[in-house]
């Protein structure tokens, strides 16, 4: 079983490393396993679905020193472990990292806060030195698609369709100012804490314009017609400046790397509410395709 798998992987390398803790708790188990060594202040973030479309470790060096830095010059974000050494590790065929265990608060987040904490952390990566993949996550969804495809895991019609969906993101977000991204900004990314709202899962981070973080706050109630308020308050108090055609292609483009990821997730992993929203998602392409031809 995977989720016994990614536990022993997260307690072996823990245990090489001499962090001595009692048990390991599974705090979450979807396309990363997290993996609190209880009682320390450790937890391993484990690759697991993920890791069927992603191979090696790059992706997690990048999340581990794009977190750091940004740790380093005080922006609200989950810091990798201080403890022990964060990597990333392989072992067990899986690919795993350490972060700092945050208590969290029982309290909601604030979605105005959230999108100002993800302000002052763009601003923190304006200066990050690191190499990033340019539009890395549209090049991932489009490898992603590909693979789909050949699986005939959806109609050819619906394949031509993202094809096309994700041909015109590419080259019109080209355009576009770039700058380090979260990649995956959507506010279940961040934690209430004792010590404020921190972001976390940076695993997704690279090189795009503005807008793409923006969609990813916005994208879901767009489509789906829920947490309006909530999504507009995060949008808001990120205090964007940005045109509205930038902001309408980002989620269109973020809508499309979602639906191949919930495809490729579901297919690990089905449930009936996430075949639901692949199907919606389908169905909000095909609408907006009609309104604009």
């Amino acid at each position: 079983m995977l989720l016994q798998l990614a536990i022993r992987a997260a307690s072996e390398v823990a245990e090489e490393q001499r962090l001595s803790f009692d048990r390991a708790i599974a705090l979450r188990h979807r396309s990363n396993t997290i993996v609190h060594l209880y009682p320390t202040s450790v937890v391993a973030r484990v690759a697991t679905t993920t890791s069927a479309v992603r191979q090696g470790e790059a992706w997690l060096a990048r999340e581990v020193a794009v977190a750091r830095h940004l740790v380093d010059v005080g922006a609200p974000a989950i810091a990798p472990s201080p403890e022990i050494e964060p990597g990333p590790h392989q072992h067990l065929g899986l690919v795993l990292s350490f972060w700092e265990f945050v208590e969290e608060l029982d309290e909601p987040i604030d979605p105005y806060a959230a999108g100002r904490a993800l302000r002052i952390c763009h601003e923190a990566l304006e200066n990050f030195q690191g190499d990033l993949p340019r539009l890395g996550g549209i090049e991932e969804a489009e490898q992603i698609l590909s693979r789909l495809s050949a699986e005939a895991a959806l109609p050819t019609s619906d394949i031509d369709m993202l094809y096309q969906v994700s041909q015109r993101s590419q080259r019109e977000l080209s355009q576009l100012p770039m700058q380090p991204l979260h990649g995956d900004a959507h506010l279940r990314n961040v934690l209430n804490t004792k010590r404020g709202l921190l972001w976390g899962d940076w695993e997704d981070t690279f090189m795009g314009p503005i807008g793409w973080d923006l969609a990813c706050l916005l994208a879901s109630s767009r489509i789906f017609g829920t947490d309006i308020d909530k999504a507009t308050a995060a949008f808001n108090g990120y205090n964007p400046s940005i045109k509205d055609e930038h902001l309408d292609l980002c989620i269109e483009a973020r809508a499309f790397c979602v639906l191949v990821w919930a495809i490729i997730i579901n297919q690990q992993q089905p449930l009936p509410e996430r075949d639901e929203g692949i199907q919606t998602r389908l169905s909000w392409f095909g609408d907006r395709i009609i309104r604009n031809s």
